[in-house]
């Protein structure tokens, strides 16, 4: 092979490894892996932050280890990963003495069911915020239930308010979380609510057709009755 040759063969190789340099720097760049988030972190800190934002941090610090990151409870559905977030040995720790049928010593029992509170479904049995407030007040965090002041538990309403699309969680106070709804249904009628005063119902008219049939089966019994009376004095005699 000649020296021209060989040069421009020697060209086309690095003319192919240039070009397979340059196809390859932006793949390799865009399979860079992602990180994977923190779930057990701390909400983002905000520069002026609202009554919700406040409610955001409480909930991770209060509410988040049994209701989850994103509100979606502690269930045995097979696609709930939040229980996967613990320790293995806590994962179901209701089924041994540390927090069920027999807590330790100042423990407390744990469900094995916690429902939801953020997304379809959530919080269902409740009519209005002013509802979950007054519950979470007396019953919640489980293990230190009233733990919390009024407006702490005010601020994981607005944080609840808001993550339903219910209010801006800017500020909220004790009377405005009634007028929040959540279910109509379960909303409680109070002398001051009440628009409608209740009417009895009128007693159903008789019909026509009711009448008739009054007076057919009245006859019959009269017909029974006198036909009897002929037949006992015949056999009397």
């Amino acid at each position: 092979m000649t020296q021209t040759k060989l040069f421009w063969v020697g060209c086309w190789v690095t003319a192919v490894v240039l070009l397979l340099l340059s196809l390859t720097r932006p793949l390799s760049a865009q399979t860079t892996p992602t990180p994977t988030p923190d779930r057990l972190a701390a909400p983002p800190t905000v520069a002026a932050p609202t009554m919700a934002d406040d409610g955001a941090q409480l909930y991770w610090l209060h509410c988040q280890p049994c209701h989850g990151d994103w509100g979606q409870g502690l269930t045995d559905a097979p696609d709930d990963d939040w229980r996967a977030q613990y320790p293995p040995e806590d994962q179901y720790c209701w089924n041994s003495g540390c927090h069920g049928e027999r807590p330790y010593e100042d423990g407390f029992t744990l469900p094995p069911t916690i429902p939801a509170v953020i997304g379809a479904g959530s919080l269902a049995n409740y009519g209005t915020m002013s509802q979950v407030y007054i519950f979470m007040r007396a019953a919640m965090p489980r293990q230190v239930p009233g733990s919390l002041t009024d407006a702490e538990y005010l601020a994981i309403a607005a944080f609840l308010a808001r993550a339903r699309g219910l209010s801006d969680g800017v500020a909220l106070t004790e009377a405005d979380l009634s007028t929040i709804v959540l279910n109509p249904a379960y909303m409680e009628v109070t002398p001051e609510t009440s628009t409608e005063t209740a009417v009895p119902s009128p007693a159903p008219t008789p019909t026509p057709a009711n009448n008739r049939l009054g007076w057919l089966t009245g006859g019959l019994v009269i017909l029974i009755l006198a036909f009897g009376g002929v037949l006992w004095l015949r056999h009397s005699r």
